[in-house]
């Protein structure tokens, strides 16, 4: 009997063992199964269908910009063409006017001959006749300075427009700021241009009273002239201010390349001729 309980002892011991490791070998992680075949093939070809996607996606994105860059140098040439345009259109202008301007300056020095015959010191005379002459002289030479000066604004906001352009393409940034300041900038250098074309077709008589006022009556037509002049400069003045915001506004824009600072190229003191009494 005691021989029959320990068997069976024995027996459940052994089963329960057995059914322990049974249910250990249950829980083991099953090993891993190798993907079939067409599993193996469809992920590369899904692999190979992306890359092609990225490699079309580049080659669209580089032919969109060269084509926007092909666009923006028509854009830039038509631009030039028609600043050039302009510019031979004021030069004919202002040729025209300084054509009709020599008949009114020859009657106006013969007539001055003629108011000059009151004063009876021929030094003075003579100073006279040099003065109105300068004055004429420096009218032109200051109306051909300023339209030097509004050439080169032109070219500098030329450039401007460019370097935006490049930024809008390549880098995608917003330049709307700078082509609202560049067409400002336009806008002041065809004032100036205007203000130029108007006072080339002028110039101014000395009205001769007596002797003693001599100096008084050359002075009147100097500070015409001047007046005048100083009108000019600012317009010129306030189109070379315009051209500089454009270049600040294009400067806070892009940060590289920088653009290069804007020249002073007025000049500080106005010429004027001094009568010598």
């Amino acid at each position: 009997m005691s021989k029959y309980i320990i068997s069976s002892v024995l027996v459940g011991v052994l089963s329960v063992g057995y059914l322990a490791l049974a249910e250990e070998g249950t829980n083991r992680p099953s090993p891993s199964i190798p993907p079939k075949p067409s599993i193996r093939v469809k992920a590369q070809e899904q692999k190979d269908e992306l890359r092609q996607n990225i490699k079309d996606a580049k080659i669209q994105v580089k032919t969109e910009i060269k084509d926007a860059k092909e666009r923006l140098k028509e854009a830039a040439e038509a631009t030039k063409e028609d600043i050039k345009k302009r510019r031979e259109e004021f030069k004919d202008t202002v040729k025209i006017k300084r054509e009709a301007l020599k008949d009114e300056i020859k009657t106006k020095r013969e007539e001055l001959k003629t108011r000059l015959e009151k004063i009876k010191d021929e030094r003075k005379k003579e100073t006279v006749e040099r003065i109105d002459q300068r004055m004429d002289a420096l009218n032109e030479k200051m109306m051909q300075h300023f339209s030097n000066v509004l050439d080169k604004l032109e070219e500098m906001l030329i450039r401007i427009g460019e370097r935006a352009d490049r930024a809008s393409v390549e880098r995608g940034l917003d330049v709307s700021a700078v082509r609202s300041a560049i067409d400002k900038a336009n806008t002041a250098i065809a004032s100036a241009r205007l203000a130029i074309e108007v006072q080339s077709g002028k110039t101014y008589t000395i009205k001769i009273t007596i002797e003693s006022a001599l100096k008084t009556d050359v002075g009147k037509a100097r500070q015409a002239l001047n007046a005048d002049l100083a009108k000019v400069r600012d317009a010129v003045k306030a189109a070379h201010s315009a051209v500089k915001d454009a270049a600040v506004a294009l400067a806070q824009l892009v940060i590289k390349p920088k653009v290069s600072p804007l020249p002073s190229v007025l000049p500080l003191v106005s010429p004027s001729p001094t009568p010598a009494q």
